[in-house]
Protein backbone atom coordinates (compact mmCIF):
# COMPACT_ATOMS: atom_id res chain seq x y z
CA UNK A 1 0.00 0.00 0.00
CA UNK A 2 3.09 2.32 0.40
CA UNK A 3 2.92 5.24 -2.02
CA UNK A 4 -0.51 4.64 -3.01
CA UNK A 5 -2.89 7.78 -3.59
CA UNK A 6 -5.85 7.76 -1.70
CA UNK A 7 -9.10 9.65 -1.66
CA UNK A 8 -10.95 10.01 1.42
CA UNK A 9 -14.99 9.98 1.71
CA UNK A 10 -14.86 13.53 2.95
CA UNK A 11 -12.85 14.32 -0.24
CA UNK A 12 -15.38 12.90 -2.73
CA UNK A 13 -18.17 15.21 -0.79
CA UNK A 14 -16.17 17.96 -0.99
CA UNK A 15 -15.57 17.87 -4.89
CA UNK A 16 -18.57 16.76 -6.12
CA UNK A 17 -22.13 18.28 -6.29
CA UNK A 18 -25.57 16.80 -6.84
CA UNK A 19 -25.25 17.97 -10.55
CA UNK A 20 -22.01 16.30 -10.97
CA UNK A 21 -23.59 12.61 -9.76
CA UNK A 22 -26.58 13.36 -12.17
CA UNK A 23 -24.57 14.22 -14.88
CA UNK A 24 -21.82 10.87 -14.31
CA UNK A 25 -25.00 8.41 -13.73
CA UNK A 26 -26.11 9.69 -16.77
CA UNK A 27 -23.18 9.47 -19.30
CA UNK A 28 -22.34 6.27 -17.82
CA UNK A 29 -25.87 5.25 -19.09
CA UNK A 30 -24.90 6.55 -22.55
CA UNK A 31 -21.62 4.82 -22.22
CA UNK A 32 -23.95 1.12 -22.24
CA UNK A 33 -25.54 2.05 -25.13
CA UNK A 34 -22.25 3.05 -26.79
CA UNK A 35 -20.40 -0.22 -26.35
CA UNK A 36 -18.17 1.87 -24.34
CA UNK A 37 -17.65 -0.35 -21.08
CA UNK A 38 -15.82 -3.56 -20.80
CA UNK A 39 -17.61 -5.97 -18.50
CA UNK A 40 -16.52 -9.01 -16.55
CA UNK A 41 -17.94 -12.32 -16.68
CA UNK A 42 -20.04 -12.62 -14.31
CA UNK A 43 -20.88 -8.98 -13.34
CA UNK A 44 -20.55 -9.62 -9.97
CA UNK A 45 -19.09 -11.90 -7.15
CA UNK A 46 -20.92 -11.91 -4.18
CA UNK A 47 -20.35 -13.68 -0.62
CA UNK A 48 -23.96 -13.00 1.32
CA UNK A 49 -24.44 -13.91 4.69
CA UNK A 50 -20.78 -15.36 6.65
CA UNK A 51 -21.04 -16.61 10.37
CA UNK A 52 -22.01 -12.45 11.37
CA UNK A 53 -24.83 -11.77 8.68
CA UNK A 54 -22.07 -9.76 6.62
CA UNK A 55 -22.39 -9.47 2.70
CA UNK A 56 -19.43 -8.97 0.42
CA UNK A 57 -19.32 -7.83 -3.42
CA UNK A 58 -16.47 -7.15 -6.16
CA UNK A 59 -17.58 -5.89 -9.11
CA UNK A 60 -15.05 -4.24 -12.00
CA UNK A 61 -15.38 -2.38 -15.38
CA UNK A 62 -13.58 -0.60 -17.84
CA UNK A 63 -14.85 2.75 -19.00
CA UNK A 64 -13.02 2.47 -22.23
CA UNK A 65 -13.10 6.35 -23.38
CA UNK A 66 -11.44 7.50 -20.56
CA UNK A 67 -9.56 5.11 -20.24
CA UNK A 68 -9.98 4.18 -16.58
CA UNK A 69 -10.51 0.68 -14.89
CA UNK A 70 -11.58 0.16 -11.48
CA UNK A 71 -12.28 -2.85 -9.30
CA UNK A 72 -15.34 -1.65 -6.53
CA UNK A 73 -14.39 -3.93 -3.09
CA UNK A 74 -17.57 -3.56 -0.42
CA UNK A 75 -18.15 -5.20 2.15
CA UNK A 76 -21.46 -4.09 4.35
CA UNK A 77 -23.67 -5.41 7.65
CA UNK A 78 -26.83 -7.31 6.22
CA UNK A 79 -28.89 -3.83 7.49
CA UNK A 80 -26.96 -1.88 4.96
CA UNK A 81 -29.06 1.34 5.33
CA UNK A 82 -26.73 3.10 7.80
CA UNK A 83 -23.96 3.69 5.01
CA UNK A 84 -21.27 1.76 6.78
CA UNK A 85 -18.59 -0.82 5.89
CA UNK A 86 -15.67 -0.89 3.64
CA UNK A 87 -16.91 0.69 -0.46
CA UNK A 88 -13.55 1.12 -1.98
CA UNK A 89 -12.80 1.69 -5.49
CA UNK A 90 -9.53 0.91 -6.59
CA UNK A 91 -8.17 2.71 -10.13
CA UNK A 92 -6.21 1.01 -12.75
CA UNK A 93 -4.64 2.87 -15.69
CA UNK A 94 -5.30 0.43 -18.62
CA UNK A 95 -2.39 1.39 -20.92
CA UNK A 96 -0.30 -0.03 -17.52
CA UNK A 97 -2.05 -2.01 -15.06
CA UNK A 98 -0.98 -0.10 -12.85
CA UNK A 99 -2.71 1.21 -9.58
CA UNK A 100 -3.87 5.12 -10.25
CA UNK A 101 -5.52 5.66 -6.73
CA UNK A 102 -7.80 4.00 -4.01
CA UNK A 103 -10.96 5.69 -3.80
CA UNK A 104 -12.73 5.31 -0.62
CA UNK A 105 -16.59 5.79 -1.93
CA UNK A 106 -18.46 5.43 1.31
CA UNK A 107 -20.04 8.96 0.02
CA UNK A 108 -20.10 8.49 -3.61
CA UNK A 109 -22.31 5.08 -2.99
CA UNK A 110 -25.48 6.61 -1.64
CA UNK A 111 -25.53 9.03 -3.88
CA UNK A 112 -24.89 7.36 -7.24
CA UNK A 113 -27.85 4.79 -5.63
CA UNK A 114 -30.72 6.98 -5.51
CA UNK A 115 -29.79 9.51 -8.17
CA UNK A 116 -29.36 6.64 -10.51
CA UNK A 117 -33.28 6.22 -9.17
CA UNK A 118 -34.35 9.61 -9.82
CA UNK A 119 -32.61 10.20 -13.17
CA UNK A 120 -34.85 6.88 -14.18
CA UNK A 121 -38.09 8.03 -12.57
CA UNK A 122 -37.85 11.55 -13.74
CA UNK A 123 -37.29 10.22 -17.44
CA UNK A 124 -41.04 8.28 -17.26
CA UNK A 125 -42.63 10.71 -14.78
CA UNK A 126 -45.66 12.65 -15.98
CA UNK A 127 -44.98 16.17 -17.00
CA UNK A 128 -47.96 17.23 -14.21
CA UNK A 129 -45.88 14.87 -11.06
CA UNK A 130 -46.27 16.88 -7.83
CA UNK A 131 -46.03 14.42 -5.17
CA UNK A 132 -43.54 12.14 -4.14
CA UNK A 133 -44.47 9.31 -1.09
CA UNK A 134 -41.46 8.63 -0.01
CA UNK A 135 -41.45 4.97 2.33
CA UNK A 136 -38.42 4.75 4.48
CA UNK A 137 -36.64 7.54 6.16
CA UNK A 138 -33.61 6.23 7.05
CA UNK A 139 -30.11 7.31 5.64
CA UNK A 140 -30.92 6.77 1.52
CA UNK A 141 -33.98 7.95 1.70
CA UNK A 142 -32.83 11.18 2.95
CA UNK A 143 -30.40 11.19 0.52
CA UNK A 144 -32.48 10.41 -2.31
CA UNK A 145 -35.06 14.10 -2.17
CA UNK A 146 -32.99 16.30 -3.33
CA UNK A 147 -32.33 14.58 -6.27
CA UNK A 148 -35.94 13.82 -6.50
CA UNK A 149 -36.24 18.00 -6.15
CA UNK A 150 -33.24 18.56 -8.62
CA UNK A 151 -34.88 16.91 -11.73
CA UNK A 152 -39.07 16.36 -11.13
CA UNK A 153 -39.83 20.05 -12.29
CA UNK A 154 -42.72 20.46 -10.38
CA UNK A 155 -42.56 18.61 -7.36
CA UNK A 156 -44.28 20.21 -5.03
CA UNK A 157 -44.75 17.53 -1.80
CA UNK A 158 -43.80 15.13 -0.02
CA UNK A 159 -45.51 12.34 1.52
CA UNK A 160 -43.17 10.18 4.25
CA UNK A 161 -43.91 6.83 6.39
CA UNK A 162 -41.67 4.71 8.11
CA UNK A 163 -42.07 2.71 11.55
CA UNK A 164 -40.50 5.35 13.91
CA UNK A 165 -42.66 8.45 14.18
CA UNK A 166 -39.65 10.93 15.35
CA UNK A 167 -37.43 9.75 11.92
CA UNK A 168 -40.57 10.41 9.90
CA UNK A 169 -41.32 13.76 11.07
CA UNK A 170 -37.73 14.39 11.20
CA UNK A 171 -37.81 13.39 7.81
CA UNK A 172 -40.60 15.93 6.84
CA UNK A 173 -38.90 18.02 8.59
CA UNK A 174 -35.63 18.17 6.37
CA UNK A 175 -37.73 18.37 3.44
CA UNK A 176 -39.55 21.29 4.62
CA UNK A 177 -36.84 23.28 5.68
CA UNK A 178 -34.00 22.08 3.57
CA UNK A 179 -35.30 22.07 0.38
CA UNK A 180 -38.80 24.07 0.39
CA UNK A 181 -40.89 21.26 -0.05
CA UNK A 182 -45.12 21.20 1.41
CA UNK A 183 -44.09 17.83 3.41
CA UNK A 184 -46.12 15.87 5.62
CA UNK A 185 -45.11 12.42 7.64
CA UNK A 186 -47.95 10.03 7.54
CA UNK A 187 -48.52 6.47 9.37
CA UNK A 188 -49.45 4.23 7.09
CA UNK A 189 -47.66 3.04 3.28
CA UNK A 190 -51.32 3.08 1.83
CA UNK A 191 -51.49 6.68 3.24
CA UNK A 192 -48.30 7.96 1.74
CA UNK A 193 -48.59 5.77 -1.61
CA UNK A 194 -52.64 7.00 -2.72
CA UNK A 195 -52.86 8.53 -5.18
CA UNK A 196 -49.08 9.88 -5.40
CA UNK A 197 -47.42 9.80 -8.92
CA UNK A 198 -43.92 9.61 -7.49
CA UNK A 199 -43.37 6.73 -5.08
CA UNK A 200 -39.89 5.52 -3.65
CA UNK A 201 -39.01 3.06 -1.53
CA UNK A 202 -35.85 2.99 0.57
CA UNK A 203 -35.93 1.09 3.55
CA UNK A 204 -34.82 -2.26 4.96
CA UNK A 205 -37.45 -4.31 5.43
CA UNK A 206 -36.96 -6.94 2.58
CA UNK A 207 -40.41 -7.82 2.02
CA UNK A 208 -42.93 -5.93 -0.14
CA UNK A 209 -44.57 -2.87 1.04
CA UNK A 210 -46.57 -1.31 -1.71
CA UNK A 211 -48.95 -2.95 -3.43
CA UNK A 212 -50.94 -2.62 -6.70
CA UNK A 213 -54.02 -1.46 -5.30
CA UNK A 214 -52.79 1.80 -4.10
CA UNK A 215 -50.72 2.80 -7.36
CA UNK A 216 -52.28 5.80 -9.30
CA UNK A 217 -52.92 5.53 -13.04
CA UNK A 218 -49.76 7.00 -14.58
CA UNK A 219 -47.43 6.33 -11.11
CA UNK A 220 -44.15 5.74 -11.58
CA UNK A 221 -43.07 3.54 -8.17
CA UNK A 222 -39.25 3.15 -7.78
CA UNK A 223 -37.30 0.68 -5.20
CA UNK A 224 -34.48 0.79 -4.19
CA UNK A 225 -34.53 -3.35 -3.15
CA UNK A 226 -36.62 -4.95 -5.58
CA UNK A 227 -38.26 -7.09 -3.08
CA UNK A 228 -40.34 -4.17 -1.74
CA UNK A 229 -42.68 -4.22 -4.61
CA UNK A 230 -45.49 -6.85 -4.69
CA UNK A 231 -45.20 -9.66 -7.41
CA UNK A 232 -49.09 -8.21 -8.05
CA UNK A 233 -47.74 -4.68 -8.58
CA UNK A 234 -44.92 -5.51 -10.63
CA UNK A 235 -47.15 -8.01 -12.73
CA UNK A 236 -49.53 -5.17 -13.45
CA UNK A 237 -47.31 -2.62 -13.74
CA UNK A 238 -47.33 -1.40 -18.09
CA UNK A 239 -43.77 -1.27 -17.61
CA UNK A 240 -40.81 -2.16 -15.77
CA UNK A 241 -37.31 -0.67 -15.75
CA UNK A 242 -34.16 -1.47 -14.58
CA UNK A 243 -30.29 -0.91 -14.85
CA UNK A 244 -29.11 -4.36 -15.42
CA UNK A 245 -30.94 -7.23 -17.22
CA UNK A 246 -27.92 -9.46 -16.22
CA UNK A 247 -26.94 -8.31 -12.42
CA UNK A 248 -30.95 -8.32 -11.97
CA UNK A 249 -32.61 -11.04 -13.63
CA UNK A 250 -31.63 -13.47 -10.46
CA UNK A 251 -33.46 -10.68 -8.30
CA UNK A 252 -36.18 -10.45 -10.29
CA UNK A 253 -37.51 -13.98 -10.60
CA UNK A 254 -37.04 -14.72 -7.22
CA UNK A 255 -39.19 -11.60 -6.12
CA UNK A 256 -41.49 -11.50 -8.82
CA UNK A 257 -41.77 -15.17 -10.38
CA UNK A 258 -40.16 -16.73 -13.23
CA UNK A 259 -41.29 -14.97 -16.36
CA UNK A 260 -40.69 -11.86 -15.23
CA UNK A 261 -38.28 -10.04 -16.89
CA UNK A 262 -37.53 -6.17 -17.49
CA UNK A 263 -39.12 -4.46 -20.47
CA UNK A 264 -36.53 -1.93 -20.45
CA UNK A 265 -33.19 -0.60 -18.91
CA UNK A 266 -32.20 2.90 -17.76
CA UNK A 267 -29.84 3.09 -20.67
CA UNK A 268 -32.40 2.10 -23.05
CA UNK A 269 -34.86 4.44 -22.39
CA UNK A 270 -32.51 7.57 -21.69
CA UNK A 271 -31.28 6.78 -25.49
CA UNK A 272 -34.60 6.83 -26.54
CA UNK A 273 -34.13 3.16 -27.66
CA UNK A 274 -36.83 1.78 -25.97
CA UNK A 275 -40.15 4.64 -25.75
CA UNK A 276 -40.28 4.22 -22.20
CA UNK A 277 -43.86 6.03 -20.92
CA UNK A 278 -46.32 5.82 -24.40
CA UNK A 279 -49.44 7.16 -22.58
CA UNK A 280 -50.73 9.33 -18.93
CA UNK A 281 -51.81 6.38 -17.48
CA UNK A 282 -49.22 3.98 -17.71
CA UNK A 283 -47.59 3.01 -14.37
CA UNK A 284 -43.96 2.18 -14.44
CA UNK A 285 -41.61 -0.31 -11.81
CA UNK A 286 -38.59 1.16 -11.46
CA UNK A 287 -35.57 -1.57 -9.91
CA UNK A 288 -31.87 -1.41 -9.09
CA UNK A 289 -29.09 -3.13 -8.44
CA UNK A 290 -26.62 -0.31 -9.15
CA UNK A 291 -23.71 -0.09 -12.60
CA UNK A 292 -20.23 -0.19 -11.37
CA UNK A 293 -19.78 1.83 -14.02
CA UNK A 294 -21.48 4.56 -12.29
CA UNK A 295 -19.07 4.02 -9.25
CA UNK A 296 -15.71 4.23 -10.95
CA UNK A 297 -16.91 7.01 -12.97
CA UNK A 298 -17.58 8.42 -9.76
CA UNK A 299 -14.34 7.29 -8.07
CA UNK A 300 -12.09 8.71 -11.08
CA UNK A 301 -13.72 12.17 -11.38
CA UNK A 302 -13.77 12.51 -7.33
CA UNK A 303 -9.81 11.57 -8.04
CA UNK A 304 -9.12 14.23 -10.69
CA UNK A 305 -10.69 17.08 -8.61
CA UNK A 306 -9.49 16.06 -5.17
CA UNK A 307 -6.02 16.17 -7.30
CA UNK A 308 -6.50 19.08 -9.44
CA UNK A 309 -4.16 22.03 -8.37
CA UNK A 310 -6.28 25.02 -7.67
Amino acid sequence: MTGLDFVSADECARVLSVDDIVAEVTRALERERQNELSWPEPRNLNLIGDAHGNHYHVKACVLEDVPIAGIRVVSHPGDDDSGGGTRLIVLVDPATTQTVAIVDESWNYGQRTVASLAVAAAKVAREDADTLAVVGSGHLARLALPYYARLVPNLKTVRVTSRTPERREAFAAFAREELSLDATAVETVEEAVSGAPLVLTATSAGRPLVEEAWLAPGAVVAALDPAELSPALVKAADLLLGDSREQLAKEVAECYGAGVELDATFAEVLAGVHPGRTSPDERVAIVSQGLASQDVALAHLAYRRARTPV
